[in-house]
């Protein structure tokens, strides 16, 4: 599915990302990884593997898009790494398989206490608006910014009915000029009434992304 922010056209994809072929950019949003450590570590019986799939499923879009540049648009990880995690070492390894890829990271709200750990990772950190080709790249959409932008933090998510089967999908949401992506972290939620003025909707079914009323 392909939208136009400005002059700026993104591709929608069903991995929960988008592609901005000018730009040879992957953009993610809301990755949160670590959470199932981080539950796991409280006590809660979260399975493993999660931090492994969702790396698995970056290095795949990655493969299939040849970017040149990954954009996350925020949160990351769910918390910055407590004495002893192993997990933080985990993405250092990730990281040394695509060593010519650049990385920047527009801070979100759970992307606190990094400093010691950004540069381990070869990320660059973005305050937010980072504006990049006159597109403001944010975490939280706000109202008052101006010009076409992209965002996260809303794990936007379509309620779909047919008669009695009711299905939660993850969503695109677009108004005139901004784009939300849905969260690109299978270990989190879904909102089916963010608060943001969509125009459009486009619902992430299967392997395909479809506009919804």
């Amino acid at each position: 599915m392909e939208v136009r922010l400005g002059p700026h056209k993104m591709i929608l994809l069903p991995e929960r990302a988008a592609w901005w072929p000018a730009r040879r950019a992957l953009l993610l949003a809301d990755v949160h990884l670590g959470k199932d450590q981080v539950f796991r570590s409280q006590g809660l019986a979260v399975p493993a593997g999660v931090m492994e799939q969702d790396l698995g499923r970056i290095d795949a879009l990655l493969e299939q898009t040849g970017a040149e540049l990954l954009l996350i648009l925020g949160d990351w990880v769910h918390a910055p790494p407590a004495a002893g995690d192993a997990w933080p070492d985990r993405i250092r390894s990730w990281r040394t398989g695509h060593s010519s890829l650049h990385i920047d990271l527009v801070l979100g709200n759970h992307d606190r206490d990094l400093s010691a750990w950004l540069p381990q990772w070869g990320i660059q950190a973005r305050s937010e608006p980072y504006g990049l080709d006159g597109l403001n790249l944010v975490h939280a959409w706000q109202a008052e910014l101006a010009g076409p932008g992209v965002s996260g933090h809303l794990h936007p998510g379509v309620v779909i009915r047919n008669g009695r089967d009711r299905a939660r999908l993850p969503a695109f949401l677009e108004s005139a000029d901004h784009l939300i992506l849905p969260a690109f972290g299978r270990f989190t939620g879904l909102d089916d009434q963010p608060r943001f003025p969509a125009g459009r909707r486009y619902v992430i079914a299967g392997q395909r992304v479809l506009a919804v009323p």
